[in-house]
């Protein structure tokens, strides 16, 4: 069990370091500093991306809903 703590541990301090440079590598390509691009990424890109992500599910699942009303349950009989 201790192999497995110390192994999870190791993953979430390379994932974070692996992160945190390639926010840094973002900021000086895009001439900002590093809390801008946190921002810019962290709470106004992904949060974006996830609501529209949802918004799109959500009309998918409206327009699921109005074509399994308008099916035809004949065309699915066996003869």
């Amino acid at each position: 069990m201790d192999k497995l703590l110390t192994w999870g541990a190791r993953c979430v301090h390379v994932a974070f370091w692996y992160c945190t440079d390639f926010m840094v590598n973002l900021a000086n390509r895009t001439h900002t500093s590093y809390n801008e691009t946190n921002t810019w990424v962290l709470l106004l890109l992904i949060p974006g991306l996830l609501t529209l992500l949802l918004g799109v599910r959500i009309a998918q699942w409206f327009q699921l809903r109005r074509l399994a009303a308008r099916r035809d349950p004949r065309s699915f009989s066996t003869p």
